[in-house]
Parts: C-alpha cells; structure tokens; sequence
C-alpha cells in the first residue's frame, strides 16, 4: 500500500483537536465543580453549592451541547439588549 507523503503530512483546520481539548478539558472542570458543590453540601454551604452546581450545568452544558449553548446565549442577550 503506497501513500502519498503529501497526504499523510496535510494539515487539518484543527477542529478535531478543539473538540477533543474542549471535551477534556470541560469535562474535568465540571467535575471540579461537582467536586466543589459536593464539599460545599458536607459543610451545609447551600449558597456555594448551589453557585457549583449551577456552574458545572454551564460548562456541561457548553462541553456537550456548543452550539445549542452559543445559540442560548445569543438568544438571552438579544433579549437584555433589546
């Protein structure tokens, strides 16, 4: 099997590597969070656990859902700027 040494050496957009550094990334931060929220309960912190978790929906929601989350946001502040 020959390939092309062109081929193999093409550079790509990147968006494979954002998406994978993303979902790690985002992926560990939220459970972070869920860490965070989970000592500020054993302390009854309800403000900070509240605060954590409402923090871990937003980044899961932006690791899992982008585009959905970008189109939220555009959304909410269409509605503030308006």
């Amino acid at each position: 099997m020959h390939h092309d040494v062109v081929t193999l050496a093409a550079l790509t957009d990147g968006s494979a590597l954002k998406t994978a550094v993303l979902l790690l990334v985002g992926n560990l931060f939220a459970a972070w969070l869920a860490v965070r929220a989970f000592r500020h309960f054993v302390k009854d912190d309800w403000g900070g656990m509240v605060t954590m978790v409402i923090g871990a929906v937003f980044v899961a929601g932006f690791v899992w859902f982008p585009d959905e989350m970008r189109t939220l946001l555009g959304d909410l502040w269409d509605t503030v700027r308006a």
